[in-house]
């Protein structure tokens, strides 16, 4: 039973942000500290500088800002409460997705300047999705559901499907942004540097839209087919780019040597010792308290049993005793009722009767024992 409580406290534990790099934790407090920097910025001249920009342009500044910090605190929330391992490559490149799309594209307005910086975040984007592909495949294609195995061909075709599914979601959310809101998330309003005589006849929102899906179109087809290479080849380079679902520190470790990824192995025996060397601070700490309670416990009853004269073996003296030496009068003890009266030759001197209790005997009846002493 305790070793069951010892399990459940050792994965309850777990805390998978100790596993994040140096690098994650400075990439993530920098952008961090930046993006309230500017919603603070966009706060104060909502008030104080309002001609700056319309009230409109700062209160959708601020809540870009509020959208990316609850972004940049997924993977953090993924950690803890799916116990999912992120790869620190992963990790950073979608801190930085989310900093350059919301702040850097939209609060300062890169995309209206500059056409290449859309098409340079929908190729990677490509990347990033086509790798979750893989992960997500991992995730369920484990040892432990032997059912699931799937062949490489597979996982690489899912993985460019997933891809390509989400970057056609997110067409749709630019196509509804624009409709509903007014936005020109797909560019039907050229930049300012486009200078062109005669507009396409597709229009720009069409091109941008197509442009944007073949990038990530040819992303994802490029990570696939590394992907594919890889898993027929059973190379373990592709792993250290995959999410991992961990347990308990010691499958993780067994799962990391396995795929040959050196830093994930080292992190994860670092936070088990950390783990381990807290739970034993803690535990003699535990057992003292525990120790000092049944102590407690068992001393009271101890105390009890013992006899008033601190003799083992006697039996209890009657604490008190009243005795009247004066004739006639009866006076009683806890033992037996005594009768102090005169002898017959009227000398003065004391005669006691002492009439014990009752005692039943196993028949039933009553027998009363009197003992003269003069």
């Amino acid at each position: 039973m305790k070793n069951g409580k010892g399990e459940r406290n050792k994965k309850s534990d777990i805390n998978l942000t100790k596993l994040n790099s140096t690098a994650t934790r400075v990439v993530y407090w920098m952008f961090q500290i930046l993006i309230l920097c500017t919603m603070m910025f966009s706060l104060v001249s909502l008030f104080t500088e309002p001609t700056l920009f319309d009230k409109g342009t700062h209160i959708e500044h601020i809540m870009l800002c509020v959208v990316s910090l609850v972004l940049y605190n997924i993977p953090s929330i993924a950690q803890r409460r799916f116990k999912l391992y992120v790869p620190s490559a992963m990790h950073i490149f979608v801190l930085l997705f989310i900093f350059a799309h919301f702040i850097l594209g939209e609060v300062f307005e890169t995309y209206k300047v500059s056409a290449v910086f859309d098409k340079l975040l929908h190729t990677t984007s490509g990347l990033a999705i086509a790798l979750g592909g893989f992960s997500l495949v991992n995730i369920l294609n484990d040892s432990r559901n032997t059912h699931l195995k799937l062949s490489p061909l597979f996982v690489a075709l899912f993985s460019f499907c997933f891809a390509l599914a989400i970057a056609l979601l997110w067409e749709v959310l630019e196509f509804t942004s624009d409709s509903l809101f007014g936005t020109n998330m797909q560019r039907y309003i050229p930049p300012e540097n486009v200078e062109q005589a005669v507009p396409p006849k597709q229009g720009y929102g069409l091109i941008d839209t197509m442009g944007d899906m073949i990038v990530s179109t040819a992303a994802a087809f490029v990570v696939s087919v590394l992907g594919y290479v890889a898993l027929r080849k059973k190379t373990k380079y592709l792993n250290r780019f995959l999410l991992r679902k961990i347990p308990d520190y010691d499958t993780a470790i067994a799962e990391a040597e396995e795929a040959g990824d050196t830093k994930l192995v080292e992190a994860l025996k670092k936070a088990r010792d950390e783990v381990l060397k807290q739970s034993e601070e803690e535990s003699p700490e535990k057992e003292k308290i525990t120790d000092e309670s049944a102590d407690g416990e068992l001393s009271a009853p101890q105390e009890a049993q013992l006899p008033e004269n601190g003799e083992e073996g006697d039996e209890a003296q009657p604490q008190e005793q009243e005795l009247a030496l004066t004739g006639g009068e009866s006076v009683k003890t806890d033992s037996a009722e005594v009768d102090v009266t005169e002898d017959a030759e009227g000398n003065g001197e004391p005669q006691i009767i002492a009439e014990p209790q009752e005692a039943t005997a196993e028949n039933g009846a009553t027998k009363s024992v009197k003992n003269d002493r003069s």
